[in-house]
């Protein structure tokens, strides 16, 4: 892996810019928002695609409240790239890189006699973005529904000046922030809302800037936040990524146990007892794997082809939309070398004591795959019962009775992935496999993307 000079594209919370509109949960890229208004940042959800020619960041915000105007501010080093994506770029990465937890099988005679082999399916539960006052103006366009601005400070108190004088408030305790960045030779980039676009006209964004960063400013998500912020970032890049300067966990299959009555493990509650124990500073390592370009770049670039208003990418006149796409998967992978790409995803929920350090990202000394494939291997609760063998067929059915885990049941635990004891040519002759129920049905998005490569499908065919 190779990282070039550090150089720091990231979002500063602005006042409400969203990345995707949604009726109650509003993405937006962060929040100064005006005196009179009241706007909390809820959830960051951020895209990192990092490479020694250049990085690339996508930033969406869920944010409460309805805030009338706003600015997004980010801190960069040198001249930055902006232009328009698409919320579907973000459910595409969030469908690759999911949990899925499974159920542990129970192994039960099959419903036939003969000793045939059948095998049943494995539930989940999925766990569950020269100027006035010491400002200088190095450019100005305006990019879809945004005006934006970069602007570089030659004295610490330039950038609130400015905010201030376009009546956006400033917390507090982001003034030292501010003041800090400017002194440690920061631009700014800034973009407002063009006056006269409404809520539901608002589109995300996406950064670039030359040479390689592995280092988010946390310190600029403070404004707006409440006591605690929840972050998915996905990082993509050669090889695994992980925190250098904070802590990190994984939770593995031998922690978890399956609730037969509800239908759920218990990861999440794993999940919060560790963020509980580091204070709020630590991040959860949830996927890491090589990542095809290939898969996504075609989803995204059909979806956009075959349902351009519906991908996010197209105009006002559904126009544009190919090329929007196309634009986006070549910022993300065009800059990796082909066949090198790893993704890796990690999540936090992150105190206001933890905001006040910027993360720092770095090549994982452990240079292997994240699973985010989890089966239980213990279980809790009343496991389903193996239905009895057809008449005549009482002495071929080679079941054992046991339990499961401390959940009651006929059968043995079996594993979902083929593994001794599961479904596949490891499962003994005269048994079959069950398991709970599957959970997680697919986003509209990603149900698009699956509905487009189908038509594109049928299309060939007819050809």
């Amino acid at each position: 892996m190779k990282l070039g000079t550090k150089v720091v594209a990231f979002a500063l919370s602005g006042a409400a810019l969203s990345l995707a509109y949604v009726e109650e949960a509003k993405a937006c890229g962060g929040c100064l928002a005006p005196q009179s208004e009241n706007t909390q940042v809820t959830s960051h959800r951020m895209i990192l695609s990092i490479s020694p020619e250049a990085t690339t960041l996508w930033d969406q915000i869920t944010y409460s409240g309805e805030p009338s105007e706003f600015a997004w501010v980010l801190p960069v080093v040198g001249l930055a790239d902006v232009e328009l994506s698409s919320d579907a770029l973000f459910e595409m990465l969030d469908q690759t890189t999911t949990v899925q937890v499974f159920s542990p099988q129970l192994n039960c005679p099959p419903s036939f006699c003969g000793g045939a082999t059948g095998a049943g399916g494995g539930g989940f539960s999925s766990p569950d973005a020269a100027g006035e006052g010491g400002v200088t103006v190095i450019a100005q366009e305006t990019v879809g529904p945004y005006e934006t601005v970069q602007l570089s400070a030659s004295e610490p108190n330039a950038l609130r000046n400015w905010l201030d004088s376009n009546g956006y408030n400033i917390p507090e305790d982001i003034d030292p922030v501010i003041d800090a960045y400017v002194e440690e030779g920061f631009s700014f980039l800034a973009l407002k809302l063009v006056p006269g676009e409404g809520i539901d006209k608002m589109r995300p964004v996406r950064v670039s800037t030359a040479g390689a960063s592995a280092e988010l400013p946390l310190r600029m998500v403070a404004a707006g936040t409440g006591r605690v912020t929840p972050i998915t970032l996905w990082i993509l890049g050669e090889g695994r990524y992980e925190p250098t300067n904070f802590t990190s966990f994984e939770i593995t299959s031998p922690e978890l146990i399956w609730n037969w009555d509800t239908q759920s493990s218990n990861y999440k509650q794993l999940r919060s007892a560790g963020f509980d124990a580091a204070g709020g500073s630590s991040w959860l390592v949830e996927a890491a794997e090589p990542l095809s370009a290939y898969w996504i770049r075609d989803s995204l670039v059909n979806l956009a082809q075959y349902q351009p208003l519906e991908s996010g990418y197209a105009d006002a006149d559904g126009e544009g939309a190919v090329e929007a796409a196309q634009a986006d998967v070549d910022a993300l992978f065009s800059t990796i070398p082909e066949g090198s790409t790893w993704i890796s995803r990690i999540y936090g929920e992150l105190s206001r004591t933890a905001l006040a350090t910027d993360l720092e990202l770095g090549a994982s000394m452990n240079q292997t795959t994240v699973d985010r494939f989890l089966q239980a291997n213990r279980a809790v609760g009343t496991a389903p019962t193996c239905p009895p063998p057809p008449p005549g067929c009482e002495d071929f059915t080679g079941a054992s009775t046991g339990t499961v885990g401390g959940g009651s049941g006929t059968g043995t635990v079996g594993d979902s992935f083929g593994r001794p004891g599961g479904s596949g040519s490891d499962v003994k002759p005269g048994s079959c496999a069950i398991s709970g129920q599957a959970e997680g049905p697919l986003t509209l998005a990603a149900a698009s993307a699956i509905a487009a490569l189908s038509l594109v499908r049928r299309r060939r065919n007819r050809g």
